[in-house]
């Protein structure tokens, strides 16, 4: 199992990050959306302590991932910790693709990473850039979503603008009206529906923008 989380607010984020690292904690992230379009990112191994790691006031939002290991025998990487991320891109994901080896040959063979969830930004960056500036965000993220199979949560930034979406496929994720983001429910929060694309608007609600199909084999939690 693995968590992401989101908040604008420091205490609030660091709040759903200790309740959601009991999700897994062989592996932590955190990602800092600053002035529109500049991000902070730290990954490091095992959980994160907050005393020693602070968080900058100035930023607009938080991200967070708790992963949980793939394995027994895996060892901790930086390149192979979310998010994962392309040019105009970053994606933090919980579930399981079951194709992505399949999409990384017949859409992005430079894609060398060897992570399930690296696909995500190349695919995005690959449609961002055939779009041409042409395509609105929400509908590139929908393009992707339609292909990838298996379980997902994701919460997918713009890099270029830092605007902030969700989604799921057969994974758990939920959120609540001042706009923060969890894996594990709490008061006040509801869960994201299956097929909708949300936005955040003004880091403070959720708005869905557009839908996908979806195709859940199961729920994975």
């Amino acid at each position: 199992m693995c968590a992401i989380i989101g908040s604008s607010s420091i205490s609030m984020f660091e709040i759903l990050y200790q309740a959601n690292v009991t999700r897994g904690n062989f592996a932590s992230s955190l990602m800092c959306l600053v002035e529109r379009n500049d991000q902070h990112v730290l990954k490091q191994y095992k959980s994160i302590d907050f005393d020693n790691v602070g968080l900058d006031p100035k930023s607009e939002y938080f991200i967070g991932h708790a992963q949980a290991p793939t394995s027994s025998n895996r060892s901790w990487s930086y390149d192979t910790s979310h998010p994962f991320e392309s040019i105009s891109w970053s994606v933090m994901h919980n579930g399981v693709l079951t194709n992505s080896k399949e999409l990384n040959e017949k859409y992005t063979p430079w894609n060398v990473n060897p992570v399930d969830t690296a696909v995500i930004p190349a695919l995005l960056q690959k449609f961002t850039e055939e779009c041409k500036g042409e395509c609105p965000s929400h509908e590139i993220i929908k393009r992707v979503l339609s292909l990838l199979e298996g379980t997902f949560a994701l919460c997918i930034v713009d890099t270029d603008v830092n605007d902030v979406y969700l989604a799921r496929q057969g994974s758990i994720l939920h959120y609540n009206n001042a706009g923060d983001f969890s894996s594990l429910s709490g008061v006040g929060f509801n869960e994201v529906k299956e097929g909708d694309i949300m936005m955040l608007q003004d880091y403070s609600s959720w708005k869905t923008v557009n839908t996908f199909k979806h195709k859940s084999p199961f729920l994975f939690i």
